[in-house]
């Protein structure tokens, strides 16, 4: 009794006993210390730097990204504990910035989109109303970004969705009912995976134009016998569990058994995959977009779009940011993504589901 009243008034001894609180400490101090050094470089490259060298700029730049997402990895660690994986919590909050701005553009703010010759290739400054800077025409780089943010999430989550709807049922069917029904849906996956994808998109896009709607069904064209496949994949493996051979014992139907005991098991793998899909989808349009065959770009400015600007040497010479914001907001919508997709495949691996 005696020696517990000694280790409990002993700061010493308790400080050795909780080396987790020690870690969450040091976790803190030195993600403040980083997110102090992170932004401030970010600021200076924005308003010193700009007429500087490309090289300086870049690594000013990264340096000080790199100081503000490792420092808010560690703070999140310090406050919520080594535990928590700070890179998931990270990509999860980045995604919902992206959201509520694209909520606020349709609410009617961030949405002038309206050309200002007298203040043409402005550059990022935050005490102005144009925070990132303005185009060669004077159009508002930030507004634009979120509008390109809104264009990607819609054909993202569109041409993933309709890819997930249909090839979700006919991955399933081929996967339970096997034999010819099986032969036909590997043909035809096969037949469209061997096509290649840039020149379906080319055809489809010259075809019917460069709208939303027909990037994001021509995008669903390449999506959907992936995850067929993947459905079908599933499908196979939980087709042979024992809670189906038991369902069968009982007298299940056919449908019962692949709507009501496979179908819940299988959507969850697919959901996580389809988060990774919607970030290639994201990086295709914005490549269909840069090539110049993709969304009509005077309607409709995407990230694709605002970097194909690039191609122009005397753009990243004179206003980098037009160039540098949608691609820095792509880079990190696209790790995000990938990031929440690979979290939610870890947590619902079907081989370590408890069923």
């Amino acid at each position: 009794m005696a020696d517990v009243s000694i280790a409990a008034s002993d700061p010493a001894i308790t400080h050795i006993a909780d080396p987790e609180k020690r870690r969450r400490k040091r976790s803190l101090r030195e993600g403040i210390v980083r997110v102090a050094v992170g932004v401030p470089l970010v600021v200076v490259q924005l308003n010193l730097f700009y007429d500087s060298t490309a090289w300086l700029q870049v690594v000013v730049t990264l340096a000080g990204f790199y100081g503000i997402v490792t420092g808010l990895g560690m703070l999140i660690r310090g406050i919520f504990g080594s535990q928590v994986d700070p890179a998931t919590w990270l990509s999860v909050a980045w995604i919902a910035v992206v959201l509520v701005f694209v909520l606020l553009q349709l609410g009617g703010l961030f949405d002038d989109l309206t050309a200002d010759f007298d203040n043409r290739v402005q550059p990022p400054e935050f005490s102005t109303h144009e925070p990132l800077g303005t185009d060669r025409v004077g159009k508002s780089v930030m507004n634009q970004a979120i509008q390109g943010a809104r264009v990607s999430l819609i054909v993202g989550l569109g041409s993933v969705g309709i890819g997930l709807a249909v090839g979700a049922i006919v991955g399933l069917v081929a996967g339970f009912f096997r034999g010819p029904t099986e032969g036909v849906f590997n043909i035809l996956t096969d037949s469209i995976l061997a096509f290649p994808a840039l020149i379906l998109l080319f055809t489809i896009v010259a075809i019917f134009g460069g709208s939303v709607l027909v990037v994001t069904l021509a995008l669903s064209m390449l999506s959907i016998p992936t995850m067929g496949r993947l459905a079908r994949a599933n499908t196979l493996t939980f087709a042979a569990r024992e809670f189906v051979t038991a369902a069968r014992a009982m007298g299940a139907s056919n449908n019962r058994i692949l709507f009501r005991e496979i179908m819940p098991n299988v959507a969850l793998p697919l959901a996580s995959y389809a988060i990774i899909i919607v970030a290639v989808v994201i990086v295709a349009e914005a490549s269909l977009s840069f090539l110049g065959v993709g969304i009509d770009p005077i309607r409709t400015p995407t990230w694709g779009n605002m970097i194909s600007e690039g191609r122009q040497q005397t753009v990243l010479r004179d206003a980098p940011h037009i160039v540098f914001v949608p691609g820095v907001l792509m880079f990190l919508t696209v790790l995000s993504l990938n990031r929440i997709g690979e979290s939610l495949r870890t947590l619902w691996d079907p081989r370590e589901a408890k069923l």
